[in-house]
């Protein structure tokens, strides 16, 4: 949309047209100047590629009427209006016209300045209008109330304003906004806490389809009024709803963990949102197939920068799922050290969700402003709908579930205490260790201008093991529906053991062997004995398991003031054939020390490191248009092949992505393939492959580049 000149005859597809005209001496509009590049470079919308006039709340926008006569008598009005039905009464019909002060933000405002025949118009756009499209009419009327009206075909596509003070997106510092709202590359990070894994993502929030896609779903969103759309506390909860199709209200990505991807993609294929968006765009209402946590997290991020919310990914290792409401994380066992699974809370190796910063006016303190927990990952029903959040960080650091916005669900995700119960043969159920630094090992976000990671863990929790973290966790406990007996144990059994133990940290390798190793302390002066139980399992990210790998039995005996090891070994052979290709294992462990009370149980999932990609680029910098040659290399790490192999590409703005079939990959064997791609956009860029079979998947790899002008 720029200059616009009158269309030669009706036509549907012209950016304007007049629709109504009762005497034929009446002003026409010749032309309009929307300014489209003035206003977008002042909005700070120059990157979307969505050729319309893209503005933001707070700002001023300019345009420019040329009329076939001079404007004397007549008086022009400015008609916007949102959604099937506007209304004034509901801010969704706009009505302006000349007396408004235009130097105010808080509310829409309009002036004109006339220049002859041509008008050089101004609107300021509310700070608290609601975010959308919205179509515009402008009225010429005349002394004796006759008009002219112009309808422009193309709508006003108005966003949040991190950049205005009024908005209660604003964002005060430019690195943030930087990183938060603009960056359209970004860091995914997955694994362990104690093996992390960078996981590089293309946010794509300026492509055209993903912007035409959010837009979709604000149409969506139809169980909220549309004044509603103007509340980013109510607009960004609805966004966790619909970014997952889960509870059928044609949401864009359908949720699973079944390990059972027939019929989409797996999970762990895609390189970033824009594909996502493609696909949808294509198919909507019908979701796409398949996401788990980070995929979710990197759509809700694109959805929120897409509108103008800063926001940003952020991965929580070791993150609790409480299903019952005990804000705790309870894992069970018998009497005889057997895994009760099917009673268990879950803890994830990581969950991923999504941080989005604004104001809660709606709270009515600024004690709970700045950044928010929202979630997109289906995981429990929240007043009847797969959505979570926002949840102030700063409430969930204080254990204030009194707000509301899933604040309990989130604390028990990053500070729920680990309870391990001992279920007797009598039904009777006692506690036998809590573990209360195992959850929200860490929590990591990609810091402001660079790949590396931060831990904001500090937001969420006070540190562990102080007074301050002990009586929120306390609190949350006796809140819980197994207070009784949380109660009682933390009031008599914070003291120390006889006996330490810990689980031996492990680096494990695909395709080599591992030794699981449980470590005793005999810290009395006396002998000891042990019975130890340890199972290794396959199990997913989430702490589901598949399936016993291996298990042993055995007697340890400790004498005074001295330790040993009890160890598991497994072989390839012995995991290979039942890990799941994205999967990770999981030891869990009974110690029960002779002749005392005292019982040691744990349950660790183990990431296993995988090969990555090899991705090397015929040189690093291009001019725009040239052609670049990307080599692709990856080795078998399995003695097995790997069929159905192949490699996903992708490159924000530069290269939609591509599928490059590999076949398959012998045991042991590197495959090696080449791609030519034309690089389109200027800047540094990242490019991004994906590996799947359907032996091994979840393997990343990637390269940058720098693209400059001829």
């Amino acid at each position: 949309m720029g200059i616009v000149a009158p269309p030669n005859s009706a036509n549907n597809d012209a950016l304007w047209k007049t629709i109504n005209k009762t005497q034929p001496d009446q002003l026409e509009i010749v032309k309009v100047d929307f300014k489209v590049s003035e206003n977008r470079t002042a909005h700070h919308t120059t990157d979307y590629e969505l050729d319309r006039l893209i503005t933001r709340r707070g700002q001023r926008v300019h345009l420019e009427l040329e009329l076939d006569g001079e404007l004397s008598e007549e008086t022009i009005v400015v008609y916007l209006m949102y959604g099937p039905k506007p209304r004034i009464s509901k801010g969704s019909l706009i009505r302006l016209e000349l007396g408004r002060d235009i130097t105010k933000n808080k509310f829409w405002a309009m002036d004109y300045e006339v220049k002859g025949k041509t008008l050089v118009m101004t609107l300021m756009i509310s700070c608290r209008a609601i975010v959308g499209e919205y179509k515009m009419a402008i009225d010429c009327v005349g002394k004796d109330e006759e008009l002219t009206r112009f309808q422009v075909m193309e709508p006003l596509i108005v966003l949040f304003n991190p950049w205005c003070p009024e908005d209660d997106v604003f964002m005060s510092d430019e690195s943030e906004r930087e990183e938060y709202v603009l960056a359209d590359e970004g860091r995914i990070f997955t694994g362990t806490a104690d093996n992390v894994v960078s996981r590089p993502w293309i946010v794509g929030q300026f492509e055209d389809t993903v912007l035409l896609s959010v837009l979709y779903l604000l149409e969506l969103w139809d169980w909220a009024a549309e004044h509603q759309k103007a509340d980013v506390v109510e607009l960004a909860r609805a966004m966790t709803a619909l970014a997952n199709s889960n509870d059928g209200d044609q949401g864009v990505l359908c949720g699973n963990w079944s390990g059972d991807y027939t019929g989409g993609h797996p999970p762990s294929s895609w390189t970033g949102s824009v594909d996502v968006f493609e696909a949808y765009w294509k198919c909507r209402p019908v979701n796409v197939k398949f996401g788990q946590c980070w995929v979710f997290a990197g759509l809700l991020t694109t959805i929120y920068r897409a509108l103008g919310i800063p926001a940003r990914p952020v991965t929580n290792f070791n993150s609790g799922h409480d299903h019952d409401e005990s804000n705790t994380i309870d894992i069970h066992f018998d009497s005889r050290g057997n895994s009760l699974a099917e009673y268990d809370d879950t803890t994830w190796n990581f969950h991923v969700w999504v941080e989005a910063w604004f104001r809660r006016r709606d709270l009515n303190t600024t004690e709970w402003d700045g950044w928010q927990a929202l979630d997109a990952t289906p995981q429990e029903d929240s007043s009847g709908r797969m959505q979570c959040g926002p949840a102030p960080l700063s409430a969930i650091r204080s254990a204030a579930f009194n707000i509301g916005y899933d604040v309990g669900f989130v604390y028990s995700e990053v500070n729920g205490d680990i309870v391990y119960w001992i279920l007797e043969e009598d039904g009777d159920m006692k506690i036998a260790r809590v573990d209360s630094v195992a959850v929200g090992k860490m929590v990591a976000t990609k810091a402001i201008g660079s790949d590396e990671l931060v831990d904001v863990k500090s937001l969420y929790k006070a540190e562990e093991g102080s007074a301050r973290e002990r009586e929120q966790a306390d609190k949350a406990a006796g809140q819980g529906a197994r207070a009784y007996y949380l109660e009682e144990y933390y009031a008599n059994h914070r003291h120390e053991q006889d006996i330490e133990f810990s689980l031996v940290p492990q680096s494990i390798k695909l395709g080599e062997s591992m030794v699981l190793e449980l470590r005793a302390q005999n810290h009395t002066d006396q002998e000891k004995s042990v019975k130890v139980t340890m199972t290794a399992a396959a199990c997913s990210y989430m702490g589901d398991c598949g399936g016993d790998i291996k298990k042993l039995k055995n007697n340890i005996f400790l004498s005074a003031k001295q330790h040993s090891n009890c160890s598991l070994y497994v072989s390839p052979n012995d995991y290979i054939p039942i890990l799941a290709p994205d999967g990770s294992l999981k030891l869990s462990v009974k110690a029960e020390v002779v002749g005392t009370s005292q019982i040691y149980t744990v349950t660790e999932q183990f990431h296993i490191r995988k090969p990555k990609i090899v991705l090397t680029p015929n040189k690093t910098i291009y001019k725009k248009g040239e052609q670049l040659k990307l080599k692709i290399q990856l080795t078998n790490p399995l003695h097995i092949p790997l069929t159905n192999a192949k490699i996903r590409l992708e490159a924000s703005r530069n290269l939609k992505p591509i599928n490059v079939n590999c076949g398959v990959i012998k045991p042991r064997n590197k495959m090696s393939a080449t791609v030519s791609i034309k690089t389109k956009c200027c800047g540094r860029k990242l490019i991004v492959a994906t590996f799947d079979s359907k032996e091994l998947k979840d393997i990343q790899g990637e390269s940058v580049i720098e693209i400059r002008e001829k």
